[in-house]
């Protein structure tokens, strides 16, 4: 027991002494996944996409660079909920999340879609019937993942990354790709693959997709001071350029629709 009350006292202590030092934010540790068109890496290796640029902004406003950080999707979660200071980006809001995390920011809101192969002659009339026969990939750690086996998914195949799972859906090995609209045309056109080499199936779901930060001892102080910077930047009218460039730049792709809805983009 003493051990137990040793090692809370010892964590306290470290979380607080992290939120004291870090209050100029220049201890932040920036982590995301690479999930195009909102964050990946481009093909010269650089962290690129929508939501990049909105952190790249705000460590300009508050005058420090720290570099981001992409990741698997499982490793970053882990790391999220590990370790102290860590911002990530971009993740979907849940009921089970809520109280894991600090919520900063609300930056895109997404459809989450089923997708086959152009020439598949899947019929789907329902998700209990998708879901009861057909291979369906999905990436660990990802979010999709977890809702997939609370709605009893009987076939899943759980990948590390999406450049894997395009080629399993194309070459046949799996039925389904559980995606996002723009994910998985920017993934396709990155393997030098065609837009037209799938075809949606079924919509099944949308989720609200936010910048967070771990919680540690001390810091809810931190938090609420970048929700400040992040809601600042979102009156700004840099941002309204940024959401208006986004938007038309997606929307000239012709695969698929986006969207502004007070001040977050949609798709």
């Amino acid at each position: 027991m003493k051990i137990k009350q040793y090692a809370s006292f010892v964590l306290t202590f470290i979380g607080s002494v992290f939120a004291t030092l870090a209050s100029d934010f220049t201890d932040l540790r920036f982590i995301t996944v690479d999930e195009p068109p909102v964050n990946y890496l481009s093909q010269n290796g650089v962290v690129s996409g929508y939501t990049v640029d909105i952190v790249n902004h705000l460590q300009a406003q508050l005058g420090f660079v720290t570099d981001i950080e992409v990741m698997p999707e499982s490793r970053a979660m882990h790391t999220l909920e590990q370790d102290y200071g860590v911002v990530m980006f971009s993740i979907s809001r849940t009921a089970e999340r809520e109280h894991k995390y600090h919520w900063l920011a609300h930056v895109i809101s997404k459809r989450w879609a089923f997708y086959s192969r152009h020439d598949s002659k899947l019929t789907i009339t329902s998700l209990e019937d998708l879901l009861d026969s057909n291979t369906v990939g999905v990436i660990r750690g990802d979010i999709r993942q977890s809702w997939l086996k609370e709605k009893n998914a009987r076939y899943l195949v759980e990948l590390s990354e999406y450049d894997r799972a395009i080629e399993m859906l194309l070459g046949e090995r799996i039925d389904l790709l559980f995606y996002e609209s723009f994910g998985i045309f920017s993934t396709l056109q990155k393997l030098g693959y065609n837009s037209n080499r799938v075809k949606l199936q079924f919509i099944a779901n949308e989720s609200d997709v936010y910048i967070v930060m771990s919680k540690f001892a001390g810091s809810e102080k931190l938090a609420n001071k970048l929700k400040k910077h992040f809601a600042e930047i979102k009156t700004s009218d840099w941002h309204k350029k940024h959401t208006a460039t986004w938007q038309a730049k997606l929307n000239m792709l012709g695969i698929a629709d986006a969207w502004v809805v007070d001040g977050v983009l949609h798709y």
